[in-house]
């Protein structure tokens, strides 16, 4: 196959009432390691990972046997629990955790397994900075290390986290691994191409000239056959359009050109 070009944007800034908005975006070959597309000045930044956590936390729960299908466990929605959505004032089973990115399943999930299982996984699968000082947390209020707390990662991390894992290069079941990607799965795209990821967001983080913006992700990965293409969309905004994350994504994997090779 022929080399893809590589686009290279070192300043992606845009005015927005005082505010900057930057786009940074990583999209590598899964079977070459080429970067294909770098976009954006902060690759190597890292920041909190957000509801993008659901991949490594669905990764470990399979792995170890707490997590059995798409279904089970369901686990049931209780006072006091997060209820910054609608959605998640009801029971939830993995696929609607994964959905509606339910923050209180991700937490009694994280009880499951324990802090020292935690912390040991992550040092295994090389994510982030591996820093879960920041603790658990009970559904509820209180921020686990994975908002707005001690565990980062940057943009090129979640490439390469996506990579290991698509590529069967993790220490863990193929069953988990194959499971999870179930779960991920967003839509099928032209050509015979799919599009799996998980978003993430957070509204008091992101500082940039001392202002404080939102952020968002969206990491996942393109597949067809035997080829495959992880990616990692970081944005930073004054105000984001969560509606506009997935899109722009596959906007700029169809500027890419990669599926029409």
């Amino acid at each position: 196959m022929a080399r893809l070009k590589v686009i290279i944007c070192f300043f992606c800034f845009f005015s927005l009432q005082g505010f900057s908005v930057e786009e940074n975006f990583l999209l590598i070959d899964g079977s070459t390691n080429e970067e294909v597309v770098v976009l954006g000045p902060h690759m190597d930044e890292q920041v909190s990972p957000c509801s993008t956590f659901k991949i490594p936390l669905s990764l470990m729960g399979y792995d170890v046997g707490v997590l059995q299908d798409e279904e089970n466990p369901t686990w049931d929605f209780q006072e006091g629990y997060d209820d910054f959505l609608e959605t998640w004032k009801t029971p939830q089973s993995l696929q609607s955790w994964m959905k509606y990115s339910c923050v209180w399943y991700s937490k009694v999930l994280s009880l499951h397994l324990g802090l020292e299982t935690i912390q040991n996984y992550l040092v295994s699968l090389e994510y982030g900075n591996h820093d879960m000082s920041g603790g658990l947390a009970n559904p509820g209020p209180t921020d686990p290390a994975w908002i707005n707390s001690s565990l980062k990662i940057s943009p090129r991390e979640q490439a390469a986290f996506i990579q290991k894992m698509v590529g069967g290069q993790l220490p863990l079941s193929n069953n988990s691994v194959q499971m999870t990607k179930v779960l991920l799965f967003k839509e099928e795209l032209p050509e015979g191409w799919k599009l799996f990821g998980k978003t993430g967001w957070s509204g008091s983080i992101g500082r940039h000239d001392d202002k404080i913006l939102e952020l968002g992700w969206f990491v996942g990965w393109i597949e067809k056959g035997q080829r495959f293409f992880p990616f990692a969309y970081l944005i930073r905004e004054k105000k984001i359009n969560l509606e506009r994350r997935i899109p722009r994504v596959k906007e700029l994997l169809v500027d890419s050109q990669v599926m029409n090779r």
